[in-house]
């Protein structure tokens, strides 16, 4: 494939082929720099770059036989760029490639035949997060500019086929509800995001506005007419509810009597009166320009994660058709299952939806906030959605992006394949640990033996950075020793410009001795039998280590050995590590696992990024379930009857992060793992 550019600033361009069909199956393999969405002969087709790297320019293919007609057809693509490095992707230069095959001969390419322009609908946006980078703003009055001669970008690319499916983007919008209407007046704010957050807004009746009855006249898809007059307002804004979280693409039909102003945003939750747009520099909006007459598009470049949709329109009548998102998922496997009931079934859905909603490209951390590919985080995914999805394709490609994008010091970055020096070290641990138990589930010998050098050379940073106490911390500027979100173990500032205090880690240590021993044990399936010893020797040191952090006073281990000596922080994620995965005494066993069931006054509680230790430790203790399954619908039982349909980040939900937590986290779908791996057999 030929990689062509647009020239011209803004990160919008079009693209435009002309090929001629006759008969027979013809496949469309097309990447871009970022982001596109591709259509034939008008119909849209595929979208959705794999997330990536020049060394590794993954293309999709789809069968696009379907779109065509005899004689001319036409492909068109809409393409966007990266202004600057964001948490899902790395900045390139613009490009699209493109070849289209016809029983199995190459018939049209990108080159110098190709048409292109900058798109004069699509502008750059505000940014939505640093995690995300920018939206768009959109106009639908203005004239499309002239198509010209590409340019080919000169770059080189190591073209490779897309390592996941094709995500499958619904054929119609999911249903929707207005559920809240009336007129605003803006007061104040830069981006489109503030000035809905802060516009103040006066509710009024839905029968008052459209002259029809609620129940029946507000749902969407359908031909809803709002109209209210009042000179001291704005205009007019509405609220729309998806009826569950959701991720995908915005269904938009709207009809104005005259051209006018408009901003769209979205959000998880309704906590603020409004759908919350803007939070700490955060902007969940776009703007648009809307035209006379009807205003319709089906966008299928910047996929948004929410619930709810809200408009403000400055005008005072509007006629709403369609305001609602193609929903886009991972065509996973699913299995039926039956636990016996209702409500653990209940349970169960909601951590797989959960697990669907956090997995596009690669793993997300949650589908509103970031859209972001962790190390920690995205384990977690995995190991809940063997059980789910019987899945390892897709975990393998987010394993091999970490290994080809390792930063400097030799761990993996923040997000893969974010241009990120940045780092957590325990997630590199957890890596470690994704890979070896990838392979338990579905051994690649290939995979594993192209992985295994990154994973050496991750291991050899933890070997040097480790003492007789264990492995220390990483203090140096630019690690950031995150372990969870609970008070001592948040890392502390991650922007710091002075060195911490260099101290042992009892966590990072236990993480590493889990690492070093399943990695040994691949080594040996890899057939490197004195790397799997040298490996072996290392984890059982850092096993015998940890009896530096327990405190036999409190009969508990801490998470710190601090620079004089001193014992530091009583976690619960530090017992339930110890008690899940190690040998210690029975008594010490105990004793632990009374501190995770009766944690008040003993330990710091501990989050669902870690909570299958805990319900792992209380199992191999107990030997029954009974408790877990309790503590599992206590917990998880308790969202559902508030309504949630899908799994917090936090128990705090929506108010967690001064205001920014996701009421939708892949690491909260613990349920699916431990009803898959201790309740399923049970119910059988």
């Amino acid at each position: 494939m030929i990689p062509v550019t647009v020239k011209g600033e803004n990160p919008f361009k079009e693209y435009r082929q002309v090929f001629t069909y006759s008969k027979g199956t013809v496949i469309l393999r097309i990447c871009s720099d970022f982001r596109f969405a591709a259509y034939i002969n008008g119909a849209f087709a595929n979208n959705s770059q794999y997330a990536d790297i020049p060394e590794k320019k993954a293309y999709n293919t789809v069968d696009i036989t379907r779109f065509l007609k005899k004689g001319e057809n036409e492909l068109t693509v809409i393409a966007m760029s990266t202004d600057a490095d964001y948490s899902v992707a790395r900045k390139m230069s613009p490009f699209v490639a493109f070849e289209i095959e016809a029983d199995g001969k190459i018939v049209k390419e990108s080159g110098t035949e190709t048409l292109g322009r900058e798109s004069s609908r699509y502008s750059l946006g505000d940014r939505i997060t640093p995690q995300i980078g920018r939206g768009y703003n959109y106009d639908f009055a203005a004239v499309e500019n002239e198509w010209k001669p590409v340019t080919l970008s000169g770059e080189k690319f190591n073209f490779v086929n897309r390592p996941v499916k094709n995500l499958v983007v619904s054929d119609k919008p999911a249903k929707s509800e207005i559920c809240a209407q009336g007129v605003f007046k803006y007061s104040g704010g830069e981006t489109s995001a503030e000035k809905m957050q802060n516009a103040y807004l006066s509710f009024k009746r839905f029968s008052d506005m459209t002259g029809k009855d609620r129940l029946s006249g507000s749902s969407l898809p359908g031909n809803v007419a709002f109209s209210f007059k009042d000179e001291k307002a704005d205009g007019i804004f509405v609220v729309v509810d998806l009826k569950r979280e959701t991720a995908g693409y915005l269904d938009f039909e709207i009809t104005v009597p005259k051209s006018c102003k408009a901003a769209l945003g979205w959000g998880e939750h309704l906590s603020d009166l409004r759908v919350r747009t803007a939070v700490g520099g955060r902007n969940f909006a776009v703007g648009i320009n809307l035209k006379a007459g009807e205003n319709k598009l089906d966008e299928y470049i910047l996929r948004l994660g929410c619930r709810y949709l809200c408009l403000f329109i400055e005008s005072d009548s509007c006629e709403i058709n369609g305001l609602s998102l193609f929903e886009a998922s991972y065509p996973f496997a699913k299995q039926n299952k039956d636990f016996g009931d209702r409500l653990l079934n209940k349970i169960y859905e909601t951590g797989r939806r959960s697990l669907e909603l956090c997995a596009h490209e690669h793993y997300e951390d949650c589908p509103w906030r970031e859209q972001a590919l962790y190390g920690m985080d995205s384990r977690n995914q995995m190991l809940f959605g063997y059980g789910a999805f019987g899945e390892t394709d897709f975990p393998r490609a987010s394993i091999e992006l970490f290994a080809d994008t390792l930063t400097p010091s030799g761990l993996i970055s923040l997000c893969a394949p974010a241009n990120i020096t940045f780092t957590i070290p325990s997630f590199s641990a957890y890596w470690i640990i994704a890979l070896c138990e990838n392979a338990d589930r579905d051994y690649k010998e290939e995979f594993v033996k192209r992985i295994l050098p990154a994973a050496e050379r991750v291991l050899g940073v933890f070997e040097q950075h480790t003492s007789d106490k264990g492995v220390m911390s990483f203090s140096e500027c630019g690690f950031w020793n995150f372990h969870e979100w609970v008070e001592g173990l948040d890392g502390g500032d991650f922007n710091r410009k002075d060195k911490e205090e260099e101290k042992a880690d009892g966590i990072l240590t236990a993480v590493t001795a889990i690492a070093a021993k399943k990695l040994s044990a691949l080594y040996s399936r890899a057939g490197e039998t004195e790397k799997a010893r040298k490996t072996r020797e290392f984890a059982e040191f850092l096993e015998k280590s940890l009896e530096n952090f327990y405190d036999g006073e409190k009969g508990l281990y801490a998470s710190y050995i601090m620079s004089d000596g001193g014992k530091k922080g009583y976690h619960g994620y530090m017992q339930s590590v110890i008690a899940a995965e190690f040998d210690i005494p029975k008594d010490r066993l105990a004793s632990l696992v009374f501190a995770l069931k009766n944690p008040t006054g003993r330990i710091v509680p501990q989050t669902f990024a870690s909570l299958q230790f805990k319900y792992e430790a209380i199992i191999r203790v107990d030997g029954n379930t009974d408790w877990v399954i309790d503590d599992v619908c206590e917990n998880f039982g308790k969202m559902i009857f508030e309504g949630a349909t899908s799994y917090y980040e936090t128990e705090n939900g929506e108010a967690d992060f001064d205001d920014v937590g996701s009421l939708c986290h892949g690491w909260a779908a613990i349920p699916c793992y431990i009803f898959d791996k201790y309740l399923i057999n049970k119910v059988k």
